[in-house]
């Protein structure tokens, strides 16, 4: 191996090139992978502190979603309720309606038939009145018609 002049100053000019490098460069590039550490670890402590809040919003959700169909459940049974309380009332009602519309159609069948009644009075009282007349008519009509021979008779 041969020492020469060019091979001693590249040997020099490398030394302070990293001598240059380990005092001016490096701590700059040190500082730079010092905070990126920094930062990437408080990225994974943050991403840390978002899984719990996720995980704790998403139990908070689970309850609330909980609660929620607790209070659908609660909301059904209540209109279940209300449904057949709704139901009583309007058969009752009904029921009611029913009873009034049968009175009211019972004293009009009553009515007419105390009107057919009177009619039908007025009509045979009538007839009966014309019947008696006419034999009465024919009554006086044969009595007259004896008394007439009888006084016939007799003149004779």
């Amino acid at each position: 191996m041969n020492l020469n002049a060019t091979i001693l100053g590249q040997m020099i000019s490398f030394i302070l090139f990293i001598w240059f490098c380990m005092k001016y460069i490096w701590p700059k590039i040190i500082l730079i992978i010092e905070d990126r550490q920094k930062m990437i670890v408080q990225e994974f402590s943050n991403i840390e502190k978002q899984k719990e809040n996720l995980k704790i919003m998403y139990n908070e959700s689970k309850k609330i979603i909980n609660q929620s169909k607790k209070e659908a459940i609660n909301i059904i049974k209540q209109a279940n309720q209300e449904k057949v309380i709704i139901l009583e009332k309007a058969i009752l009602s009904a029921m009611k309606k029913k009873k009034q519309v049968l009175l009211q159609a019972q004293s009009e069948i009553k009515i007419q038939e105390i009107q057919l009644k009177k009619k039908l009075t007025n009509e045979i009282s009538t007839l009966v009145s014309i019947m008696t007349k006419k034999i009465l008519v024919q009554f006086i009509n044969q009595k007259n018609q004896k008394y007439d021979i009888e006084n016939m008779i007799k003149n004779l």
